[in-house]
């Protein structure tokens, strides 16, 4: 059988496209894990700025970002050639330009989860459109230039002696501070924080796709840290092996720091621990032994909880933990180089050297990015905002930002339609099988529930409004509505009706004597005897007074209204009412009455002075007495 030789230049192009494909699974695991750490009425919007700053960073990469990080060098501090580049050029570039690619999407997306939930899309784009053009790759072209490829001069880091294997600074340093800055511009969401600055908790809506998004980043990282490889060899067992222990070391950790201060509710930072163990070991994944990876990743976890906790103390609402993730692991991983990578790998003399030489990139990266992306963000956002207003972070960036109605939309509108209906309350739509189908059908039950209670208690309260409280009969509200309705009848129907008024004889003095209790207990026995004498239908009988009753007479003669009356003022005088002298007391009342007929010019309150003038007659005839108006 012959032997096939295969090129090296084919091995290495087709293992650094091989990684390109894994790193390219990282931009899933940022938007499953992004998506699950924000609620519901944001996840559209953050799996639609993954894909955005994809493909933004990708193609000003390609136009500008490669050529400054790659092109001919103007002493070492950026590119000057290899634009727009061709597809006809070297297949090593176009290679090595694709994975590269994927690393600028990678630095450009770390700022989406971060400030999920309040920035403008528009705003995000203009974030991504300055990393990927100026911010990745300057740093890049300071720490990467001539590493990969014979170019001179050298980055002026990397002249320096300065060590980032797989991008701990140039994409996960870079992608952090950016992050940082944007957060401080656009501060926190909407009650994220009290007014005294406590830290109120915003609960993710899925942790088990934000758990199935670390796995994928846990996956595409064997590409970041693997195709920093040029081509395939022994060594990436190293690379391979200590990636995946640093990144377990920083779950561990995390997992027990957070245990520690946050009980169980600090959970999640397992999921930042073992991300940040990932993102400091990218620095030395070549380097350093095994029990060294370990360490790394371990302290890196602890950083990602104490940092995400120094954050919330200072009023910075990172939603995903970008920051002590990214800037946190790649710093720490950074500066690991100088006191984990044994000498002989080095090229200064000392650790102390090289230690040197990490804070000064760490610096750099620092005072690059965030002077022209704080004073870029800060222009834009005096001509642009890059927050959404209130009402719009309120209903969320789906709805408000990309128009996508979900089934909460739906809800809030129905209960908008139902505020803003004038007639009664309505039941809410159900439809079986949504999240919210539940919620509406508990609604519409408490609704018949609580119309029913409001009815019966409306009723009751209606019905106590036209009622004495002392009698239990109508009161003068009611007289008086009946008196006008009956009125009314009478002039349409041209028939009679007859009016009663009714006073107790001598009951301010019977009250003084006696007392309250046994006054009110005598018109409460007075008002049973004229109820017990009321015979005519639909007639009503009212206290309109302290001790003044009143009855109307529908279709009544005069005749049987005096009858009515002498019955009344002998059923008064036979009741006994007893008091505390211990003998009876005998009650009367003196009754006026009036006519109205249809040929009578009288309104309701000419009859009721007719017939209270009659009652006063009555009185001054010695009381105990009936008497009609017109009478002699």
């Amino acid at each position: 059988m012959q032997n096939i030789e295969i090129d090296p230049q084919t091995i290495s192009i087709t293992w650094t496209l091989l990684c390109t494909a894994l790193v390219l699974l990282m931009q899933p695991g940022f938007t499953c894990l992004e998506s699950g750490l924000v609620r519901n009425k944001n996840n559209i919007n953050v799996a639609l700025k993954n894909v955005a700053d994809f493909c933004i960073s990708g193609v000003c990469f390609w136009l500008i970002g490669y050529g400054l990080m790659y092109g001919a060098s103007a002493n070492g501090y950026f590119g000057t050639s290899q634009f727009a580049l061709d597809s006809f050029d070297d297949p090593s570039v176009l290679a090595y330009f694709l994975f590269q690619m994927m690393f600028c999407g990678t630095a450009a997306t770390i700022l989406s989860g971060a400030v999920a939930e309040r920035m403008r899309f528009s705003g995000y784009i203009i974030c991504s459109f300055l990393t990927a053009t100026v911010l990745f790759p300057v740093v890049g072209h300071w720490i990467w230039h001539g590493k990969h490829f014979e170019q001179f001069p050298l980055g002026w880091l990397l002249e320096l002696g300065f060590i980032d294997y797989a991008g701990a600074t140039v994409v996960h340093s870079v992608g952090g501070w950016i992050a940082l800055i944007a957060l401080i511009i656009v501060g926190p969401r909407l009650g994220r924080f009290t007014r005294e600055g406590e830290p109120k908790e915003m609960f993710c809506q899925n942790l088990p796709l934000s758990a199935l998004g670390t796995f994928l980043l846990f996956i595409g990282w064997f590409g970041f840290n693997g195709g920093s490889v040029s081509s395939p060899s022994t060594e990436l067992a190293r690379v391979f092996s200590n990636t995946a222990l640093s990144a377990c070391a920083g779950g561990v950790s995390a997992l027990l720091l957070s245990w520690n201060l946050h009980s169980m509710q600090g959970i999640r930072y397992v999921l930042n621990g073992l991300l940040a163990g990932l993102v400091a070991i990218s620095a030395s994944a070549d380097l350093v032994n095994l029990p060294s990876a370990i360490v790394i990743g371990a302290i890196s976890g602890c950083i990602s909880v104490l940092l995400a906790d120094l954050l919330e103390k200072l009023n910075i609402d990172d939603v995903v933990s970008a920051v002590p993730v990214h800037l946190g692991g790649g710093i720490w991983g950074t500066i690991s180089v100088a006191l984990f990578v044994p000498l002989e790998k080095l090229q200064l003399n000392t650790h102390t050297e090289q230690l040197i030489v990490q804070l000064t990139g760490v610096f750099a990266c620092a005072v690059w990015v965030c002077s022209i992306g704080f004073g870029f963000l800060w222009l834009v956002n005096q001509i642009h905002p890059l927050r959404v207003s209130a009402q719009t972070e309120t209903i969320g960036l789906n709805f408000g930002e990309h128009g996508m109605k979900d089934e909460l939309i739906d809800l809030m509108e129905q209960f908008d339609k139902i505020a803003n209906s004038e007639s009664s309350l309505k039941h809410l739509n159900v439809e079986h099988g949504s999240n919210n189908a539940s919620l509406c059908m508990t609604y519409n039950y408490l609704l018949d529930h609580t119309s029913k209670h409001f009815k019966a208690r409306e009723d009751e309260l209606l019905r106590l409004a036209s009622l004495d409280p002392l009698t239990g009969i109508a009161n003068r509200r009611v007289y008086e509505q009946v008196m006008a309705e009956t009125f009314e009848l009478a002039q349409k129907q041209k028939t009679s009706f007859c009016l009663l008024v009714i006073d107790v004889d001598n009951f301010k003095q019977y009250n003084d004597h006696y007392g309250h209790q046994l006054g009110d207990y005598c018109l409460q026995n007075v008002c049973q005897a004229l109820s017990s004498k009321l015979r005519v239908k639909k007639g009503l009988l009212a206290r309109i007074g302290g001790e003044e009753f009143a009855i109307i007479l529908p279709n009544t003669s005069q005749k049987t209204a005096t009858s009515i009356a002498q019955d009344i003022r002998a059923a008064v005088r036979a009741l006994e009412i007893p008091h505390s002298g211990g003998k009876d007391e005998f009650v009367t009342v003196s009754i006026g009455g009036a006519t109205w007929a249809s040929d009578q010019e009288v309104n309701p309150q000419q009859l009721f002075d007719d017939a209270d003038m009659a009652l006063f007659r009555a009185k001054a005839a010695g009381r105990n007495q009936v008497i009609f108006a017109g009478e002699e």
